[in-house]
């Protein structure tokens, strides 16, 4: 189910207080569909681009704290201009819109919106700028910290030769580090898994 707030000050509210001011105008700056959407486990928010003439879309999950959502609105609103700019040449999350990312939240490092100990990790980020936060531990748990969210810890967080158990409730030792993925051993089957250094860990241990 979708729903859209019946004005502009409902939106807002949505967002850090300090960052109100410096946001309220690209919602008139640019022209495009708002909508916030119930809760999506695959994904924070989404930028949907039409052809002829259509209005462009942005969805925002609903139940992302103030930081989490201004940022989830930045990106896909760095989408928007990507399109506009560029046209459908570029890239989904190319170098155009890692550049135009940074550039469309600099003016909130300017006027200090962030707290401290998250623009350090939005530094961090922005340095590489991947396609989603959502996989980046640091500075989820940063947020989480800031807005009252749970922690996670993940593959990459844990030491050689733990057990852990994944949300799917299948366990493994992390045995070896690859490339993109750790090498875990699973007792159940005896065998060998590639498992992705993002994936979340429920539980540590044998229980």
């Amino acid at each position: 189910m979708r729903y859209k707030p019946e004005t502009l000050a409902d939106v807002l509210l949505r967002f850090p207080e300090q960052a109100r001011q410096l946001t309220a105008p690209l919602f008139n700056d640019y022209h495009f569909i708002f909508r916030i959407t119930t809760p999506r486990q695959t994904r924070l928010g989404s930028f949907k681009g039409v052809r002829n003439g259509g209005t462009p879309v942005i969805q925002i999950n609903s139940d992302l704290g103030q930081y989490s959502f201004l940022l989830v609105f930045l990106h896909e609103l760095a989408h928007l201009k990507v399109m506009k700019r560029y046209g459908r040449k570029a890239k989904p999350h190319g170098a155009e819109w890692k550049e135009t990312y940074r550039e469309t939240v600099q003016p909130y490092f300017e006027q200090g919106i962030f707290p401290p100990v998250l623009a350090v990790e939005l530094r961090r980020y922005f340095i590489n700028t991947p396609a989603t936060f959502h996989r980046d531990t640091r500075l989820i748990n940063t947020l989480a910290s800031l807005e009252g969210g749970k922690a996670i810890v993940t593959v990459h967080d844990i030491p050689l030769n733990s057990s852990f158990t994944l949300s799917s409730g299948r366990k493994f030792v992390k045995i070896e580090k690859l490339r993109t993925r750790y090498k875990c051993f699973c007792p159940e089957t005896r065998k060998y898994y590639l498992v992705s250094r993002s994936a979340q860990v429920v539980g540590l241990g044998d229980s």
